[in-house]
């Protein structure tokens, strides 16, 4: 019964940490951070582990710190 203007998305501040990306056409991907822009309200994202994962600039909103399992869990 939330709205989704209630709802806030975390961006985590570790170098190491997941994120997913939940808006977009790219939503239900995971992936790491490379860069925050915070002047931009943006990051790099490095999503998944291909051999040349694509790395996309994707606003703050559009991800979330992710704490599922990995690809080998």
């Amino acid at each position: 019964g939330l709205r989704e203007a209630s709802l806030e998305t975390v961006v985590p501040r570790g170098s190491s940490d997941r994120v997913m990306v939940v808006l977009g056409e790219h939503a239900g991907k995971v992936g790491r951070i490379l860069q925050r822009e915070p002047e931009r309200g943006r990051a790099l994202v490095q999503l998944g582990r291909d051999a040349a994962p694509p790395v996309l600039p994707l606003p703050y909103d559009s991800i979330c710190h992710y704490l599922g399992g990995g690809d080998d869990d």
